[in-house]
């Protein structure tokens, strides 16, 4: 296979881990801010860590088998993981408040995606170059 081949394979199955770790976040988030009120920025990280262990567990299986990671699962490369998924957190966190606050939807989950898609970019290039990558 060619490397154009295997990177366009790569990034495809992150996107779709992203996507359903997105769908996680999303549905944690409606739930607690939109239907029960609680607050969303604190509602925002706490989605965040349960997609981030879901996304982590998946691309390590998964989506970067093969790169040079091991078959298991390490607190380390997880801790390298959250690290660079922390950044998108941070994106995503300044979209959502600046969203709440111009605009203030009365659908805050809105918000939340428009972060979340925000922190993709980073997020890959960060598991795919640091943390499944055996060589660095």
């Amino acid at each position: 296979m060619n490397v154009n081949y295997i990177t366009k394979l790569k990034i495809s199955k992150f996107l779709v881990v992203g996507s359903l770790g997105s769908v996680t976040n999303i549905v944690i988030f409606y739930v607690l801010v939109d239907l029960l009120s609680y607050d969303p920025i604190i509602i925002s990280i706490f989605s965040f860590f349960i997609a981030s262990i879901q996304n982590y567990t998946l691309n390590h299986y998964w989506t970067f088998l093969g790169l040079g990671n091991d078959d298991h699962i390490s607190i380390k490369s997880y801790v390298k993981y959250l690290m660079i998924t922390l950044i998108g957190l941070i994106i995503n966190l300044i979209v959502l408040k600046l969203i709440i606050f111009y605009f203030n939807p009365e659908l805050k989950v809105i918000a939340q995606l428009l972060g979340i898609i925000s922190g993709t970019i980073t997020n890959y290039l960060g598991a795919k170059n640091w943390v499944f990558n055996a060589k660095r």
